[in-house]
């Protein structure tokens, strides 16, 4: 443990969170339920960004969007909809 005059530097800290995080992720998606929310719709909800989940979960940005548009929950009106047009086809 180090005395609390030797504090970490803020890119230090951030590197070592950022590895916890990474570790806690590893662990989440090893025993996650496939009803259980992705873990990049848990971080974007924490409020980080698209880029910021990438860089920890080891995933492009756009493939990041990708995942939470397919995770965002559809509006009743939404699924009414699609409903309707596929039957219109």
């Amino acid at each position: 443990m180090r005395p609390d005059h030797q504090r970490f530097s803020p890119i230090a800290l951030e590197r070592m969170l950022t590895a916890v995080l990474a570790l806690l992720i590893a662990e989440r998606e090893e025993h996650r339920s496939a009803t259980a929310p992705r873990t990049e719709t848990i971080l974007a909800r924490a409020g980080l960004s698209e880029a910021e989940i990438g860089s920890i979960t080891r995933g492009d940005p756009t493939e990041v969007r990708a995942i939470l548009d397919r995770d965002r929950p559809v509006s009743v009106i939404d699924r009414a909809r699609a409903h309707m047009t596929r039957s219109a086809m």
